[in-house]
């Protein structure tokens, strides 16, 4: 690195916010700016509710808080991970390197997932907001504190409801979508910036590994301790911090003193 400044661009998921991020701790030579999809928070009636859409969204978004040539960090959740890919394949000018935390892409496409999918979306049609109440049941785990379930579960009923099912049809079924397993080497492969993975299983980070092209630096990390869930960032932010800023190191992504650097009180988020 050039610069005593790293840029880090951070993306919230699905029914999320920038709010997220709030625990998370970076160090105070970092400059951090928090996305907000459309139809999301403070931007739940503005559009377009489609992923392609929305990652040009992001890229205008990074050029306009990001200096020019200067190339940010793009950490995302979730479907924020299917953004970022989006950006490392289409404008490798606005990425130095990609962290993704559980994203929303290498998804199931057996007959049985692919039917329960069409299930999904039949239920957020019914119902978006009690569907995803009830779909982020299954992200509650024991490292996961009230606090943190409380901005989760806040941050779902401020997102639009037609938003959260936009979205998940295109991540996974509409035409051009790239969430499920089969369909997610047709962007991944076209990867050019480094990754680091935060998974929970080997078979989650193998596919990430085995999704990319033949030689892209891939880094995984496995967080295998029983109860770690969806929400890594929010569940143990120190260690998610200290763990993206190594790799950001190591890589020459961000300046060896980084390590050093006393963590600034939350995420600063600047617009």
């Amino acid at each position: 690195m050039s610069s005593s400044t790293t840029y880090a661009v951070l993306v919230h998921g699905w029914g999320g916010s920038p709010k997220a991020w709030d625990t998370v701790r970076f160090p105070a030579t970092w400059t951090t700016f928090a996305y907000t999809l459309p139809g999301h928070g403070d931007r739940a009636q503005e559009g377009p509710w489609t992923i392609r859409e929305t990652a040009e969204d992001l890229a205008d978004y990074v050029r306009s808080v990001v200096p020019a040539g200067v190339k940010p960090l793009i950490i995302a959740h979730s479907m924020g991970g299917q953004l970022s890919m989006l950006l490392n394949a289409e404008h490798p000018e606005l990425v130095s390197g990609e962290v993704v935390i559980d994203p929303a892409y290498n998804g199931g496409d057996s007959p049985e997932e692919l039917a329960e999918t069409h299930r999904n979306l039949a239920e957020l049609h019914c119902d978006p907001h009690a569907m995803m109440r009830e779909f982020v049941k299954g992200a509650f785990g024991p490292y996961l504190n009230n606090d943190a379930r409380r901005v989760i579960l806040d941050d779902i009923e401020r997102t639009n409801g037609q938003a959260l099912v936009d979205y998940f049809a295109s991540e996974y079924l509409d035409p051009g979508a790239f969430g499920l397993k089969r369909d997610t080497p047709n962007v991944a492969k076209r990867r050019t910036r480094p990754v680091l993975g935060f998974y929970m299983t080997d078979a989650r980070g193998n596919a990430e590994r085995e999704c990319n092209p033949e030689g892209l630096d891939v880094s995984i990390s496995l967080w295998k301790e029983a109860g770690h869930r969806h929400f890594m960032h929010m569940e143990d932010p120190e260690r998610f911090s200290r763990e993206v800023v190594e790799w950001a190191v190591q890589h020459g992504l961000a300046d060896a003193g980084d390590l050093l650097s006393a963590p600034v009180e939350t995420a600063a988020v600047r617009a």
